[in-house]
């Protein structure tokens, strides 16, 4: 009984610590199809020792809801605004900051972020919608992110970038913000489909056409054949 009323004060102390916050990252994996996969790490830093065990049971009981966590920081939530599923939340500490230091990362796959707009028969754009980023606004609307953040988006190997704003830092594939920084976000990359595959899905889409049709070819067939056999037979 002592134990389990120790257990309790010491989460309620921690729902009601103010947890200092160390940095926020997030990144973004964008499929062909222009879904993604988001990963999100909020490391923030114990006051007390008592903050700290507060942690390592929520750690311990396995939580895995946003709501549980958010009491560590406000910044933990899904900051993608789209279709989420698979969401995946773990808590571990982060010794390589500090022996008061504590990390969530929360993984989740995200659809309707782009708009698709088709270029001719093989090349698609795909453009970031305005409102797909949930991160503070500042008083013009402008999305804003704050010091100690970084974000970065990595489009497919066989994309082309097309453009992106507020100013970034880019690697490869990789474009990369750094807060502070408040701006319109803007993010397109395009994608064309290789020649043959474009042939191929001619044939395929031909054939589905035929395939369907086929019945509507072969009843007005029927209907002469029935009709063929009973005048044949009306005459004898």
């Amino acid at each position: 009984m002592k134990n389990q009323l120790l257990v309790y004060s010491i989460l309620l102390f921690g729902m009601l610590s103010a947890y200092s916050d160390y940095s926020f990252s997030m990144g973004m994996k964008i499929n062909g199809d222009g879904s993604a996969h988001v990963t999100e790490k909020t490391i923030f830093l114990f006051e007390s020792s008592v903050e700290r065990k507060a942690f390592e049971i929520n750690m311990n009981l396995g939580e895995s809801t946003i709501l549980e966590w958010r009491k560590f920081s406000e910044k933990i939530n899904y900051h993608m605004k789209g279709k989420i599923s698979n969401v995946k939340i773990t808590a571990k500490r982060e010794f390589d900051v500090s022996f008061d230091a504590g990390a969530v990362i929360v993984d989740y796959d995200v659809d309707s972020i782009f708009s698709q707009t088709k270029v001719g028969s093989r090349r698609t754009i795909y453009s970031l919608l305005p409102d797909a980023l949930a991160f503070d606004r500042t008083k013009t609307g402008q999305t804003s992110i704050g010091n100690n953040y970084e974000l970065y988006f990595e489009y497919p190997i066989d994309a082309e970038l097309i453009g992106a704003a507020p100013v970034y830092d880019s690697n490869e594939r990789k474009i990369m913000w750094r807060g502070p920084i408040a701006g319109n976000w803007e993010f397109s990359y395009a994608r064309e489909i290789a020649l043959s595959l474009e042939v191929s899905q001619f044939f395929i889409e031909t054939y589905d056409r035929a395939a369907s049709s086929l019945p509507l070819i072969l009843l007005p067939l029927f209907a002469l054949l029935v009709l063929f056999v009973l005048v044949k037979f009306g005459r004898k």
